[in-house]
């Protein structure tokens, strides 16, 4: 997975998963890989990677007692099989912004504020995506 072009991470946390998917930029996102951390949180967590590669392709279980356990799991695969310089930039889907937010937007300690008073709104999703 050493990377050739700039690659985006885009990350979608979910009440106890963690879906990603891995593109490569060159003019047009092209997915190189696509996987998953599920069940966080409980004894039976697994992590999960489709690779364009069929031959890359694993799941196998792993501890992730809780969402920042899963991150860590993830950011030290991609470093492992891609390199400290890996990742280009990382997108990351929030369940709810509330009115404040209908487009993307950089994330910054006012940004991560505002989330922050949206948890009611989604609060099995939001507090896990702040972490």
């Amino acid at each position: 997975m050493k990377p050739t072009q700039p690659r985006v991470l885009t990350i979608n946390g979910g009440s106890s998963s963690i879906k990603f998917a891995l593109y490569e930029v060159d003019g047009s996102l092209r997915r190189v890989l696509k996987g998953g951390i599920e069940r966080i949180g409980h004894p039976d967590a697994s992590f999960q990677v489709k690779d364009s590669d069929p031959s890359n392709s694993f799941s196998r279980p792993v501890t992730a007692p809780d969402h920042v356990a899963a991150v860590g799991i993830l950011m030290d695969w991609i470093v492992e099989h891609g390199g400290p310089d890996a990742l280009t930039a990382v997108g990351h889907r929030v369940v709810h912004g509330g009115e404040q937010f209908a487009a993307s937007v950089i994330i910054d300690e006012k940004v991560e504020e505002q989330i922050q008073h949206c948890v009611e709104l989604a609060p099995l999703h939001n507090p896990h995506n702040l972490r």
